[in-house]
């Protein structure tokens, strides 16, 4: 073998740190962070890379998860490939990020600062850099001068700039899941400060989905006109995705029910079935079945309510809300025996059983045949 020339040496040194730049370009974390940390706190214990790990671990629990919607996501925290791995040892990070903007990766640049304050205060100032839009600046303060959750409420604040559907799901599905009522407040006013915000055609669907969730948190406070009033809104909004509008229509339809109105809640419910088609119908089916069985009931047909609350079990056997409409219907009919069974049934999947919140029928109970509604 030949040697090598130093030009050769050259060549194959530019090619591997082009392979290992390419690689951490597409694998990796799609959020570029950097946290700055007041000499006393970092004496005290807390530094950057901490608070940056804080940070990112709060970021991750507001993006994890599905949604109905494509709403903006991150890669953090991600684990890098071999290669990709060596991209930091070899200070290829400007490098890497200036790839991923090339390539179109929607990629996130936050430059943030812990200032220690007056009277044992906390500040943070955050930059937010995102595609499309112009630099952001937040300012946050921590009276009790707690940095873990000054850096926490700094991410939530972020991602709140990203994908503000995604945090006000967050703190929603985080109150309803351990019955935190701050969680929900969270949630509240994470959609109400999207609102005041100018619009945004690109963000649409998501502008829906807070309308809708502000619905849902109306329903758990048993305001249903405020709920009605909210879903309301979501029509004149320009762009918003068939999904996002079967959503809205479902809820309409259960809703009609609750009012006692047979009749508009099945063209609700025929309009959210037609919008539904295609767009994560498996995610739908199930809910668009026992929604079929609770209109039925309303209108009188009571053997077409049981077929549907029986299939809507097949559909979702770790659903408990077909069980539990069911066992009520048996009971209506004087079948005991059955009642119990599927009170039982019910009783036996509530452990497992994970709903998708954005529906009314998976956070309130309906009566079909009396209506109004009742919390979970």
């Amino acid at each position: 073998m030949p040697p090598l020339d130093l030009t050769t040496l050259l060549v194959l040194a530019g090619m591997v740190v082009s392979l290992i730049a390419g690689e951490a370009a597409y694998y990796g974390d799609l959020l570029t962070l950097h946290i700055n940390v007041a000499p006393a706190l970092v004496k005290a214990g807390f530094d950057g890379p901490t608070a940056e790990q804080t940070f990112v671990a709060e970021s991750a629990r507001v993006v994890r998860g599905a949604s109905i919607i494509p709403t903006p996501t991150l890669r953090v925290n991600s684990r890098p490939t071999v290669v990709s791995a060596l991209a930091a040892p070899l200070q290829l990070d400007a490098v890497v990020g200036a790839l991923q903007d090339q390539f179109g990766y929607d990629r996130v640049v936050v430059n943030g600062s812990v200032l220690s304050g007056a009277a044992g205060a906390l500040r943070m100032l955050i930059v937010v850099e995102q595609p499309r839009h112009t630099p952001e600046q937040i300012q946050l303060t921590q009276a009790d001068g707690d940095p873990l959750a000054l850096v926490r409420r700094g991410a939530d604040a972020t991602m709140a700039r990203i994908s503000p559907y995604r945090v006000a799901e967050a703190h929603y599905m985080q109150g309803i899941e351990s019955n935190d009522a701050q969680a929900l407040k969270d949630a509240r006013e994470t959609a109400l400060d999207y609102m005041g915000r100018p619009w945004d055609p690109a963000r649409a669907s998501e502008r829906a989905m807070l309308y809708n969730l502000l619905a849902m948190l109306s329903l758990l406070d048993g305001q249903v006109p405020a709920a009605v009033n909210q879903l309301a809104l979501i029509d004149p909004i320009p762009g918003v995705l068939p999904q996002a509008h079967a959503v809205v229509a479902l809820n309409l339809a259960f809703l009609a029910v609750a009012d006692k109105q047979p009749t508009q809640a099945l063209a609700f419910l025929k309009a959210g079935e037609k919008l539904a088609v295609g767009n994560n119908a498996a995610w739908f089916n199930p809910k668009i079945i026992v929604l079929g069985g609770l209109v039925a009931w309303s209108a009188g047909d009571l053997a077409q309510a049981e077929k549907l609350f029986r299939a809507g079990i097949v559909a979702r056997p770790t659903s408990e809300i077909p069980h539990i409409y069911l066992a009520q219907l048996l009971a209506a009919k004087g079948d005991a025996a059955g009642a119990l069974a599927e009170r039982n049934a019910a009783a036996a999947i509530h452990p497992f059983d994970q709903e998708a919140p954005v529906f009314a029928q998976s956070i309130v109970w309906v009566d079909p045949v009396n209506g109004g509604i009742k919390p979970h």
